[in-house]
């Protein structure tokens, strides 16, 4: 240690063969922590020759000697951290650990498992709590804008802030105290389950694309009551409740575990929540859903949908009014578009219909509507006599690549409109 502090002088006082030294003796560390951040032996190689480049310039922002090896373990996360981001601005890994915050605005000393205990304690945020810091630190929103939007002052918005990071580093102090894996932390919910349920929410970020197509999708249905549906369901007690709901394969269900499942569209559990009790109901919903199966340039396992329900008597709805406000959201989130119409059919609807969209020579299919049948009906507490009910479903992120031109489905969550 003592040579250690005797080089860092030396270098400090521009010593080249003295930094030299230094690299020798540092650089199993800094690339053992470039990987575990890159987890890509190439990325992390490039990683630690730049941030000892970043080190030998701010050599002279080193205080004490003592501290060079902290000091210099931090540069290599931010360093490799931005290397990251730079790559998934252009392709996304859909196994990378998704950006949580820093426990305060400087700090950046993150293990790979500090970061998956992170996520799992992101969960025990309140939905209010979770767009905040969805926003502050996946957003990059600032402190001055999150109190615009809320209303209150920027003192508040530090304060709750504060507290959330309060909050998040008495999960992890726990875990890591109690050597809780990741996995562990929340015994009801297996780790990949965690990562999914961790990820932003994109349509709280209006500067993302996905958050744009839903702030055009509002200015569609203005008037309509905006509800939000449970990410998580008891899939036996809704398969007896409403079996018809189910069109997907067992294959393509998040399970959580032998009852539970998360999402795999906002139809279901807007089925299993919503009542009818004797006035029309006009509803929009819009978030995260669920699946297994291919992940390529046109799937995710989590993605966003926009859904839009109607109830009322027959005589003040029908399927012709939905389908004429729908056609007038595609024109408004796809100016000039063409389009197609193709029917379809849903167990849980009697009449069904695709949207397709014309981009660039190829169909894009990009949402679904269709009136539900009597049995639903009756299931929401109407009379299929004189009732009927129409759901609308809208692919968020498919829209967001037509109207921004993006090539792949996994750059929508990095990606930024003006």
């Amino acid at each position: 240690m003592n040579r250690l502090d005797d080089l860092v002088d030396r270098a400090r006082a521009g010593d080249l063969d003295a930094f030299a030294h230094l690299v020798e003796c540092t650089q199993a560390m800094t690339y053992a922590v470039a990987k575990g951040v890159l987890r890509d032996a190439s990325l992390a190689e490039d990683a630690a020759q730049e941030a000892y480049l970043r080190a030998f310039r701010r050599l002279a922002d080193l205080e004490h000697a003592a501290t060079f090896a902290g000091w210099l373990r931090r540069i290599v996360i931010t360093t490799a951290l931005n290397v990251r981001r730079a790559r998934r601005a252009t392709f996304l890994r859909l196994d990378d650990i998704p950006d949580v915050p820093m426990l305060d605005d400087a700090e950046t000393r993150w293990t790979e498992l500090q970061r998956r205990r992170l996520a799992a304690a992101l969960l025990t945020l309140t939905p209010v709590e979770r767009t905040l810091c969805d926003r502050r630190y996946h957003g990059r929103w600032t402190t001055g804008r999150l109190a615009h939007d809320a209303g209150v002052d920027e003192t508040v918005i530090r304060k709750r802030l504060q507290r959330i990071r309060d909050k998040l580093r008495r999960e992890i102090e726990v875990a890591e105290q109690r050597g809780i894996r990741p996995e562990e932390i929340r015994s009801d919910f297996p780790g990949r389950i965690i990562e999914l349920l961790a990820r932003p929410k994109l349509t709280d970020l209006p500067e993302n694309p996905v958050g744009r197509i839903l702030e055009l999708l509002r200015s569609v249905y203005i008037g309509f009551e905006e509800v939000q549906l449970p990410e998580i369901i008891d899939f036996t007690g809704a398969m007896q409740a409403a079996a018809d709901a189910m069109y997907i394969g067992e294959d393509e269900l998040q399970r959580v575990d032998d009852r539970r499942i998360l999402r795999y569209d906002l139809t279901l559990p807007l089925l299993l929540t919503t009542r009818y009790e004797g006035r029309p109901l006009r509803l929009l919903s819009a978030g995260k859903t669920y699946r297994r199966g291919r992940l390529d340039a046109m799937h995710l396992e989590a993605f966003h949908q926009g859904e839009i329900f109607c109830l009322d008597e027959r005589s003040r709805l029908d399927q012709w009014q939905v389908t004429a406000q729908a056609l007038r959201a595609v024109d408004v989130l796809l100016p000039g578009r063409a389009v197609k119409i193709v029917p379809t059919k849903y167990p849980m609807c009697s009449q069904a219909w695709e949207l397709e969209v014309e981009d660039d020579g190829h169909w894009a299919e990009v949402m679904a509507w269709g009136v539900f049948t009597d049995t639903i009906v009756g299931h929401l507490g109407a009379d299929p006599r004189v009732h009927t009910a129409i759901g609308v479903g809208y692919g968020l992120e498919r829209f967001a690549m037509v109207r921004f031109g993006i090539d792949d489905i996994r750059k929508i969550d990095e990606a930024r409109v003006a």
